[in-house]
Order: C-alpha cells, then structure tokens, then sequence
C-alpha cells in the first residue's frame, strides 16, 4: 500500500526577519502562538499564527538565551524560563527584566565568561533540562572537561 504525501512549494517566507542564529522554537497550542531565540541577536520573537506575520514581537535581551520553557501554573504571555548567557532566569515578558535562578558554574568566573546555555528542553517530570557551550565570541571550542 503506497502512502501519499502532501507537498507545499514555499515562495516566501512566512516572518520577514533575518535571524543569525534562529532556534528554540516553541508552539504554545493554548494560544496558537509560536516562539523562538535568536542566539546570536540576543532576542525572542513571538508570532500569533492565528493572526498572522504583521504579529510579531520582539524582545531584545541584554544576553542571549538558548531555549525556553513554560513554567507550571504561570501564563506564558507573562514570564517564561528561559537558558541564558550564565543561567537559569525567568523572564519577565512585559518588561523585559531577567531574575537570575541558578548559575550553570557557581563561583567559576572562568567557565562563566567562556560558556552559555544552548538547547533545552523539559522532561516528562518537568525538569528543566539545558545544554552548556563555549559562548561564540569567546574563542575555538574545547572539550569542557566533566
């Protein structure tokens, strides 16, 4: 039995936005919203799919983060997890202020500078889980070490 595909030909992107380092995306079915980070760009976009291209947001963040997550019993539009430049933050989306959770090297000022949260995501236990890396701007990249 042959299985039938669909096929879409893009001619256009659907966001006129040009990211560097485009990645995290998040679909946030309660909303139809989907949001991601620009690592590089140290920004998060948010886009309504309900209402289309011309809703899209911006923020820009004074660090890049890597990924993000929903938090239990919070709304989303509001504050969100987010893996950033030195920790684990919850940001603020209204303002656009950071509250510093836990550093990923406490009291490694070293690692600090040289590092950054990267991908993440939660588990079925609702872990927060994030990955770490040298940061780009920092030099070649190195085995870490455990």
């Amino acid at each position: 039995m042959a299985t039938e595909f669909q096929t879409w030909t893009v001619t256009e992107s659907y966001l006129d936005i040009k990211c560097d380092l485009g990645e995290g995306p998040h679909y946030d079915p309660e909303t139809n919203t989907l949001r991601f980070v620009d690592i590089i760009q140290k920004k998060l976009h948010t886009v309504d799919l309900t209402a289309g291209p011309s809703s899209l947001t911006t923020l820009t963040l004074p660090f890049s983060i890597g990924t993000t997550a929903d938090i239990e019993g919070v709304d989303p539009s509001k504050k969100i997890l987010v893996g950033g430049k030195s920790g684990v933050c919850v940001l603020d989306r209204k303002t656009g202020e950071l509250e510093l959770l836990n550093k990923y090297f406490d009291g490694d000022e070293e690692k600090e500078k040289r590092m950054r949260g990267n991908d993440g995501s939660i588990d079925p236990q609702g872990r927060f889980w994030i990955g770490t890396m040298t940061d780009f701007w920092v030099g070649e990249v190195f085995d870490e070490g455990g």
